[in-house]
């Protein structure tokens, strides 16, 4: 339940800020769960490591979207490595990252920035 639950409230997230991610591009309609097991840990380096992150392939490009209801630095940081794994495993290069989140702590946000991860987002929470 609990797995379905963050799915649902993935796609809220996204239809929540919709009209924003369309403006840049996205079209939430079109983003899907990318989600892979690294068996014998040869991309990850940990075997059984699962990475789940949202990405969109459009014109020949790939974003990836993290949501969050609530984003931490913990998320911002483990996207670099989420994007390095995105793109090795398709083969091609990831054109923006994007963290979608109705609130976002405040170091986080600043993360973000220093990492030139484009955040939209509802609060900033001090």
């Amino acid at each position: 339940m609990g797995r379905r639950w963050g799915i649902d409230l993935e796609r809220t997230v996204l239809e929540i800020f919709r009209e924003t991610l369309e403006r840049k591009g996205i079209e939430p309609g079109k983003v899907e769960k990318f989600r892979f097991k690294d068996i014998d840990g040869r991309v990850t380096g940990m075997k059984g490591k699962i990475v789940d992150v949202d990405i969109l392939v459009k014109d020949d490009k790939v974003y990836v979207i993290e949501v969050k209801s609530r984003a931490e630095i913990e998320h911002v940081d483990a996207l670099p490595e989420k994007v390095r794994i995105v793109e090795k495993i398709l083969g091609k290069h990831v054109t923006k990252v994007y963290l979608v989140a109705v609130n976002i702590d405040r170091d986080a946000y600043e993360r973000a920035r220093e990492l030139m991860i484009e955040t939209i987002y509802g609060n900033i929470i001090e």
